[in-house]
């Protein structure tokens, strides 16, 4: 049975930003029914394998990814891949709740063994963790309905709303840096502690846009009647897989997760997994996550 640690009610901001969210049987179905990954268990850690739970740190206010559905349950894309992965090892899922910028610290101190919300594989969490890639997608914009519609070729002195510690932080600082290498007006970003509160800020008419990646994006102009898509991809914005995070130089983890990850992929659950959500196009190649595993 999956465990989840510091149970948290949804607070109201998030209720506004997200709506009511479902689960989605289906892919907890595949996680539940995969056979264990006899080489990417072998592979664990003695400590681990022999505790028999898979810690896992994550911020369930970020849908499709983590999030909690009306039944006050752990779900979404990145929760049914660790429960896949979990499975595949043979271990037990325990998800520890809490602030997004709390995630990667609470992994290189060691307090979790993995990591997950859509942690893009940057170079400054890559210098604090290792991370095995199971997810790459392009970025989008929502805006506030009613706002001007922005375009998306010259975002030069707009103003963001941001989450403090994600990726976006950098990429729009690249924008800025373009922006003003080309004359233009810097990008300024208002950061927000929280996806849950960044969502907010932006329903209530803060900053002028969100950068997001694309399922994000499509998930919450479709349940967020105050947000809208603007339609079609960000140009020129830095791309990396989101990756698990583990602690650095733990090669052994890094090769139990891998290999389970490319179990997954190569029996099949691993895509089912991602079509169940609708982002079968994001998926990783299996030399990708094999490199991982060396």
């Amino acid at each position: 049975m999956t465990m989840i640690r510091t149970l948290r009610r949804r607070s109201l901001g998030a209720l506004l930003v997200l709506g009511t969210l479902a689960a989605w049987p289906g892919a907890e179905a595949i996680a539940q029914q995969v056979k264990m990954a006899e080489a990417a268990r072998a592979a664990l850690p003695a400590k681990v394998r022999d505790g028999g739970v898979l810690r896992i740190a994550t911020s369930l206010q970020w849908a499709p990814f983590a999030y909690r559905s009306e039944k006050d349950e752990a779900v979404g894309i990145d929760i049914s891949l660790m429960k896949l992965i979990a499975a595949k090892l043979g271990l037990k899922p325990e998800f520890d709740d809490m602030k997004f910028p709390g995630i990667i610290p609470g992994v290189s101190s060691g307090r979790y063994q993995v990591g997950v919300n859509q942690l893009s594989m940057s170079p400054e969490r890559l210098n604090a963790v290792d991370m095995v890639p199971y997810f790459d997608t392009t970025s989008v914009l929502l805006t506030a309905k009613g706002k001007p519609v922005p375009d998306l070729a010259n975002l030069c002195g707009m103003n963001f709303v941001v989450t403090q510690g994600s990726v976006q932080v950098r990429q729009l600082n690249q924008l800025s840096e373009a922006c003003v290498a080309k004359g233009g007006k810097a990008i300024t970003q208002q950061l927000y502690p929280s996806s849950a509160e960044t969502l907010l800020a932006l329903s209530n008419g803060r900053g002028d846009a969100f950068l997001t990646a694309t399922p994000q994006g499509v998930y919450i102009s479709r349940v967020n009647p105050k947000v809208e898509l603007v339609k079609g991809d960000v140009p020129n914005v830095e791309r990396s897989p989101a990756g698990i995070a583990l602690e650095k130089g733990n090669a052994a983890l890094r090769k139990a997760i891998a290999l389970a990850l490319a179990s997954a992929i190569e029996d099949g659950s691993y895509k089912a997994i991602l079509e169940e959500f609708g982002v079968a196009n994001a998926a990783v190649p299996l030399a990708l996550v094999m490199k991982s595993a060396e």
